[in-house]
């Protein structure tokens, strides 16, 4: 049980890394002219709907922001945890 909570935390740890490492590197990556396609980026999602029932208020709505480097890391990160999984 332990063990199965121990790799789930390393999956949640490698995938939050390899986002915010990609973001990092995307973003400065856009000045670069050899590696300015690591900084592409692409949006989808839903804009926000806002519901007013006048007892309650709430909006729902999801914005995903991913550009090539988070997409590389994310796929260096699931390979990496199939790796030390075994």
């Amino acid at each position: 049980m332990k063990n199965n909570m121990i790799k789930t935390l390393l999956l949640i740890i490698l995938l939050l890394l390899a986002v915010v490492l990609g973001k990092i590197i995307g973003a400065a990556s856009i000045g670069l002219k050899y590696l300015s396609w690591l900084g592409a980026s692409a949006s989808f999602g839903f804009s926000p709907l806002a519901v007013n029932l006048s007892v309650v208020n709430f909006t729902l709505g999801l914005m995903v922001n991913i550009n090539v480097a988070q997409a590389i890391l994310l796929l260096v990160a699931i390979l990496s945890y199939t790796k030390i999984k075994s």
